[in-house]
């Protein structure tokens, strides 16, 4: 036997925003982004964004693979490696000029001073 009384819903009355929400559904693109190429004032902004995008991920580049020369595994992307080696002697260079800075006693009573804001002594 079948369930209900058969009868649709057709004749309550529906909402505005019901109606709105059914007649935009169909209006909306529904298929992949369209990408347009910007031109102008935007072209620029973009290509400086580009630009920015890139030096902050050869930065990031050159830290990971300095992280995975250091790990000590054997490893075989050339490329990187050269990147990575040369990252890693910066920052070792980095870190023993601040330990050779705080190992003399003058270094060590400027430090202090600093931090009590008296540097111009």
């Amino acid at each position: 036997m079948a369930q209900g009384s058969g009868k649709k819903m057709s004749s309550c009355k529906k909402s505005g925003g019901a109606v709105k929400r059914k007649s935009n559904k169909n209006v909306n693109y529904k298929g992949p982004r369209k990408i347009y190429k910007a031109k102008g004032r935007k072209s620029i902004e973009a290509r400086d964004d580009v630009v920015t995008a890139k030096a902050i991920n050869k930065k990031n580049e050159a830290i990971c693979s300095a992280k995975a020369m250091a790990s000590g595994t054997r490893f075989y992307l050339n490329d990187v490696k050269a990147v990575g080696k040369k990252e890693l002697s910066a920052q070792e260079k980095i870190r023993n000029k601040k330990h050779d800075h705080e190992k003399k006693l003058t270094g060590r009573l400027r430090e202090q001073l600093r931090k009590l804001g008296r540097e111009d002594v």
